[in-house]
């Protein structure tokens, strides 16, 4: 009977993965492109720059085409550190107005930014995750905002040391990578790379391809970047592919803020502006096995909603107080048909009243989009907003060429009464 006993403790002990709980859990790559137009990709319809990388990633996912982010980089990347909006988790731009914002001076946007109930790196990194920061990151090192590795080690502007990744090679992230399978934990990566940003400085063979093709020579320049951008996102993919990670691993993509391909900082509604340009991306999620590729076109994405899927992916702690929803949550995301943007100046007026730097108010509810002036005026030559309300309905006006509350003055009044609702 011993005997017997013996031998189904062995099958038992047997059929136990020896690998630990944590290394079980899937790894999560968040990708998120910098100053990048929501339209400058293949999958969604560009007839001249080329992503065959990001295409091929698309069609493996799940993608929301209509995905929304705040204008300028700082706050977005706040938001999704802390789940949280502008207004409430407190960064609400790039700088401070007062100059306090130079390096080694961003104290008091750090603290602000660490009061908020998630640091998103230290949530996942507490849920037994190696954690790795590299591209963008603003008001802090790594190790401020709770990731185990990583290439920001000083707290200045947009990531210092962080920036050399995609355009100095990837293989931070794959010794990084590396590194986890060494230590059998699953590993997370924050990458920010500052890809397809300015300087707009693309290798001579990359130019070549785009000589000739766009509306401009600049930006001919930012599809060769956009072109770096997909190679190196590629690169990444397919080490992960070649290790045996492609399963295994979570992508997440986003941009952090748009960019006008054909007038770049020359019209002021693209980045630092509400209007499409400036704050629609495409989003996806790809999870092997676990959520099916399709494409929605219609339903809302925002910025928000990044930190609660990672959340859930990770089982990492949610502080319970996060306004986003799950992207791979179907009938969630779909019931929501309405989402908000906050529009600021580029520096930071008063980091204790985010009102005195708001320059507009953004909802869009279905197709219809209301953009409300605010009493602050932007103090960037390329950052816009239009001197009244205007309404635009984006199913047949997606670049918002044509006002349209004085034909539809009711659905003025009811988004009014939608975003004032959220205010109070």
């Amino acid at each position: 009977m011993k005997k017997l006993l013996n031998a189904f403790a062995l099958l038992i002990s047997l059929s136990i993965p020896s690998v630990s709980a944590e290394a079980e859990k899937p790894n999560v790559i968040l990708i998120i492109s910098d100053d990048h137009g929501f339209n400058d990709y293949g999958f969604m319809g560009h007839e001249i720059v080329k992503t065959p990388h990001l295409d091929r990633m698309a069609a493996e996912s799940l993608v929301y085409t209509r995905g929304y982010v705040m204008p300028v980089c700082s706050p977005t990347l706040a938001c999704l550190l802390t789940g949280k909006m502008p207004s409430a988790n407190g960064i609400t731009g790039n700088d401070l107005s007062d100059g306090r914002s130079k390096p080694g001076q961003r104290e008091g946007l750090a603290e602000r930014l660490h009061a908020n109930s998630l640091m998103l790196p230290k949530a996942v990194t507490d849920a037994g995750y190696l954690t790795f920061q590299t591209g963008k990151l603003w008001n802090g090192t790594y190790k401020d905002f709770g990731f185990t590795h990583g290439m920001t080690n000083t707290a200045g502007r947009h990531g210092d040391a962080g920036l050399k990744i995609g355009r100095e090679g990837m293989q931070p992230i794959y010794d990084f990578i590396e590194t986890a399978k060494a230590e059998k934990k699953p590993f997370f990566i924050w990458h920010a790379p500052f890809l397809p940003h300015a300087p707009h400085n693309p290798s001579p063979e990359r130019l070549a391809k785009y000589k000739g093709k766009g509306p401009t020579p600049d930006a001919e320049k930012y599809f060769a970047m956009v072109d770096w951008l997909d190679e190196t996102t590629g690169e990444m993919d397919a080490y992960l592919e070649k290790n045996g990670l492609k399963e295994k691993t979570v992508i997440l993509f986003l941009a952090d803020n748009g960019w006008d391909a054909a007038y770049a900082q020359m019209r002021n509604r693209a980045k630092l502006s509400p209007y499409e340009l400036g704050i629609r991306t495409p989003m996806f999620v790809r999870w092997p096995g676990r959520v099916e590729p399709a494409r929605d076109d219609v339903t809302l994405a925002h910025v928000l909603d990044f930190p609660k899927t990672i959340l859930y992916i990770t089982d990492a702690k949610n502080p319970g107080d996060l306004p986003g929803l799950n992207l791979t949550d179907r009938n969630a995301m779909k019931s929501r048909n309405t989402v908000f943007v906050e529009a600021y100046t580029h520096d930071i007026a008063d980091i204790a009243d985010p009102a005195k730097s708001r320059i507009a108010d953004v909802v869009i509810d279905g197709w219809w989009k209301l953009i409300i002036p605010c009493a602050t005026k932007p103090d960037r030559s390329f950052s816009g907003v239009p001197s009244i309300a205007v309404l635009y309905n984006l199913k047949s006006d997606p670049l918002e060429k044509t006002d349209v509350s004085e034909e539809y003055p009711d659905e003025l009044i009811r988004l009014k009464a939608l975003l004032a609702a959220t205010s109070k």
